[in-house]
């Protein structure tokens, strides 16, 4: 059975989290998942009547989440404020347990940026070890066209198991993406054939991607599998915007906690620009029995 056990989502009064909010109604009705809400208040020195003030705008938005997910059946199973650093908060809640995924909204401000990721959202989905659910004010939430590129990884093995599933259950068009890299120079003193070079390394790549989906059950699903050559970043921020894509999944490699964070590099430049929503995933699949784990 397809589970998805609980979903954190921390909100914010300083931002709009309409998209945010959708997205877990959508995702938590789906697979009758319980929802943990959280709001985080900076941990500062603050006079007493400020904090009280801070509390009360705190409890109000908590209260009309709670009754937004009660109006669709969603069980909301706690609902906390908390004082501390935002980030190393959510991520220790997100770590915990009982939660098998983050859902977070990306602040319209930073649209503007030259990259559209905040920094709070990237240390976040830098830190956490459960996937990360990241929704930007101008998604369309819907899941129709799903996007997972893979690299033959771990994580990316685990990013295509949760695409799958995600695309069986929302009826969504799926595409496996790899790309490889290809040789465009060479210095004149090495006698060899470029095009026959490339021409043997698409062979390997077909090989490869055919001997990775056969862990995978891709009966009844809609998809369509890709291999190109090029700049793996460039390539999949082009697949998104030519394909309508509307929701990414993507296999992060990298050690985890909130010291010494490191995380794949072509992902991290990916989501720095990302037009769609996306999620991330590293040691635990999205969905399956409680925190399922490869190892």
């Amino acid at each position: 059975m397809e589970t998805l056990g609980k979903i954190l989502v921390p909100i914010d009064v300083n931002t709009d989290c309409k998209e945010q909010m959708s997205s877990a109604i959508k995702i938590a009705t789906a697979y009758k998942s319980g929802v943990i809400l959280m709001y985080v208040i900076p941990d500062q020195q603050l006079r007493e009547d400020i904090k009280l003030i801070i509390e009360k705008s705190a409890t109000e938005l908590l209260n009309k989440a709670k009754d937004s997910f009660a109006a669709e059946g969603i069980e909301v199973v706690e609902a906390t404020i908390k004082f501390g650093n935002i980030v190393e908060t959510i991520v220790q809640k997100a770590n915990a347990k009982e939660v098998n995924l983050l859902l977070i909204g990306e602040n319209e401000a930073h649209k503007r940026a030259k990259y559209k990721l905040s920094a709070k959202s990237e240390q976040i989905i830098r830190a956490s070890e459960v996937p990360v659910y990241l929704t930007g004010q101008k998604s369309k939430n819907t899941i129709s066209n799903v996007l997972c590129p893979i690299d033959f990884s771990e994580p990316s093995k685990r990013a295509l198991h949760s695409a799958i599933l995600l695309a069986k259950k929302f009826n969504a068009t799926l595409t496996i993406l790899n790309i490889y890299e290809s040789l465009d120079y060479i210095s004149y003193r090495i006698n060899i054939d470029l095009e026959a070079e490339n021409n043997s390394r698409l062979e390997r790549a077909q090989k490869e991607i055919e001997a990775f989906l056969k862990e995978f059950d891709l009966e009844g699903v809609n998809h369509t599998i890709k291999i190109e050559s090029g700049e793996a970043n460039e390539k999949i921020l082009k697949a998104i915007e030519e394909q309508n894509i509307d929701l990414l999944l993507m296999g992060t490699n990298g050690r985890t906690g909130l010291n010494g964070l490191i995380m794949g590099s072509v992902t991290q430049k990916v989501i720095r620009e990302i037009p769609c929503s996306f999620i991330t995933v590293k040691k635990i699949n999205v969905i399956g029995v409680n925190k399922v784990s490869y190892v």
